[in-house]
């Protein structure tokens, strides 16, 4: 009876033996190819498993040659990988994308002076809360030399209305008044962003009505939006940089613009262009945020 009960107990310790599986492999980074260090490797619906070393390294023993593996770090997608017998590994994990956006819920004023035609206005721009997947942002800014001449310009934008890692797309609507000596015209202009990195390029529809009282009708053209963008990013401060162009036949009308964000105040400098029309714009102001009620008895709640 002994020898029968050694003889079971050896064969399952045999039969234990027999099941483990040793494992070894690499753990990278699937956008860059580097050895990721710290990751953590587990034999899924167990307690068993191992980190990599800093050369992205790990070796694990499990009890399945089919087992599945759950293979997690701070940053990347956890992912599981089945073994299928296979004693080497190399596993990639790709980074995992947390995008902060911070042009919400905001009231910006701003001081302008057009060096050209236009030297005494002022600009408001409204950041609503964000709302599905991006925000709303409205601006509107008045110019005038206090006599004939005046420049209005109006926005409305939906920001990040699409984005992921690497994208962002951003919906606007333009509106913009000229009074001039030779002229007055109106322009409407629907245009979208692609935000690639630190890049941009624009892409829109634009429709202008011209007025030369020296003519007895008003003209209307409509011609396509085309434009570039950059994002400079220093200590001190970012910088934007965008400009576009819109051709109605003999007509053309550029907008440019160089934009300084500081942690205190925000300056840029606009150009603007159209038919006999130009103005150089400087503008200073500064943003400021506001909280919903709700958001605001949230916070009171939680300095208890």
């Amino acid at each position: 009876m002994n020898r029968l009960l050694t003889l079971i107990i050896l064969l399952l310790i045999a039969s234990i033996c027999n099941a483990q599986f040793d494992i070894k492999g690499t753990v990278i980074s699937k956008e860059y190819g580097e050895n990721l260090p710290g990751v953590v490797i587990v034999e899924l619906g167990t307690e068993n498993g191992t980190t990599t070393d800093l050369d992205g390294n790990f070796q694990l023993t499990v009890t399945n040659p089919n087992a599945t593996l759950e293979i997690s770090s701070i940053g990347f997608v956890t992912k599981q990988v089945k073994l299928n017998g296979e004693h080497t590994l190399s596993i990639d994990l790709k980074l995992d994308c947390i995008r902060d956006f911070f042009d919400s819920q905001s009231i910006s004023v701003y001081a302008l002076s057009g060096v050209l035609n236009n030297p005494i206005g002022g600009q408001l721009d409204f950041a609503f809360p964000y709302f599905s997947r991006g925000t709303l942002i409205t601006s509107v800014s008045y110019q005038s030399d206090l006599d004939d001449k005046s420049f209005i310009n109006g926005k409305l934008e939906y920001k990040h209305f699409i984005f992921n890692c690497d994208l962002d797309f951003d919906l606007n609507w333009y509106h913009r008044r000229v009074n001039f000596t030779d002229f007055r015209s109106v322009t409407n202009s629907f245009e979208t962003n692609f935000n690639y990195g630190n890049f941009r390029i624009t892409a829109g529809y634009s429709n202008l009505n011209f007025d030369n009282p020296m003519m007895e009708e008003v003209q209307n053209f409509s011609a396509p939006v085309v434009g570039l963008g950059t994002w400079v990013n220093t200590t001190p401060m970012q910088i934007l940089i965008t400009g576009k162009v819109a051709l109605y036949g003999n007509r053309t009308e550029m907008v440019s613009q160089a934009r300084f964000y500081t942690k205190y105040v925000e300056l840029f400098v606009n150009y603007y262009q159209l038919d006999t029309f130009s103005e150089l714009t400087i503008g200073i102001g500064k943003k400021f945020g506001y909280w919903l009620k709700s958001q605001r008895q949230f916070k009171k709640q939680h300095k208890k």
